[in-house]
């Protein structure tokens, strides 16, 4: 029974740490990936995505709909903050990150003036479960198949419908995809729209689970970019999987081999190492094999 414990444990841990990765870093890799910016305002929209859940939840809405809610607000102050700035520093990768820093700073410092230092925070719902005599959270594996979900969702809207095949041919070659008569400008807004709805629900669902505050996005965002560079961006979601594979279980087993402090750390050389054999990637990695056949 020891044994069973101990193996459930490891997996519940992995699982959690792989949907923390995930639900953290697919709005941005799906915008570095597909845009080539580097959104340092990755963490408030998530921060913002958090603010709407405690907002409705608290105002009496059911919590999945105070989700939703928060996806679709992060959606719209991000093709706001696309239409007014972004779009013009599109190809230009290190301009793109100042701005983007800025505007992260703007919007941490205006919720912190605003709205003050914290809000009220969201319970976790659903309770725990016992395997022996260990204690599991049921949310935790709520987190992980929202995770899954959200994968698969932007898998199907760019593989299997027209929006999909029109910003797929936009990002490849935006010259070609104008004189066919595709509005590039709206696919921009659109796919940066989409990141910010997905960073807004990571924010929805990571309220649920940690305190909210106008500086809600740091406890994520370092996590989130070290998971997209260490993916890179030749395939978006296939950049996304094995990073995030890769990285939640270096952390899963030196966290039980040692302790939490040392767990984050081993991201970070795990990350380094990673790059040092892959430098465009694991995705780059990926493709350059699949042309190579």
């Amino acid at each position: 029974m020891e044994f069973v414990e101990t193996a459930f444990s490891f997996a519940y841990q992995y699982a959690d740490n792989l949907a923390l990765l995930i639900l953290a870093s697919i709005g941005l890799i799906l915008i570095f990936g597909m845009m080539g910016v580097i959104n340092m305002a990755h963490g408030e929209l998530m921060m913002i995505g958090a603010y709407i859940t405690a907002y409705t939840y608290h105002a009496g809405a059911p919590i999945v709909l105070a989700v939703l809610l928060a996806g679709a607000g992060a959606a719209v102050v991000g093709v706001i903050l696309e239409r007014l700035i972004i779009r013009r520093f599109y190809g230009q990768l290190l301009s793109s990150l100042v701005v983007t820093w800025g505007l992260s700073l703007v919007l941490s410092q205006g919720f912190l003036l605003i709205f003050g230092p914290s809000v009220l925070n969201v319970p976790t719902p659903l309770g725990s479960f016992q395997v022996g005599e260990l204690s599991f959270g049921w949310f935790r594996l709520v987190l992980f198949v929202v995770a899954l979900l959200l994968v698969v969702g932007v898998w199907l809207i760019f593989t299997r419908t027209s929006f999909g095949r029109r910003a797929r041919a936009t990002m490849e070659r935006p010259d070609m995809a104008e004189a066919l008569g595709i509005d590039t400008r709206f696919v921009y807004s659109a796919t940066f729209g989409l990141g910010s709805a997905l960073a807004g629900i990571a924010g929805g669902m990571f309220a649920m689970t940690s305190t909210i505050s106008p500086f809600f996005g740091v406890n994520y965002t370092p996590l989130a970019f070290i998971t997209v560079v260490v993916g890179g961006g030749a395939s978006a979601l296939a950049g996304l999987l094995s990073s995030a594979a890769y990285l939640s279980g270096i952390q899963t087993l030196t966290v039980n081999l040692f302790n939490q402090y040392v767990g984050y750390v081993s991201i970070m050389a795990a990350a380094m190492l990673a790059l040092v054999i892959f430098p465009n990637g694991i995705s780059g990695y990926l493709e350059t094999l699949r042309r190579a056949k």
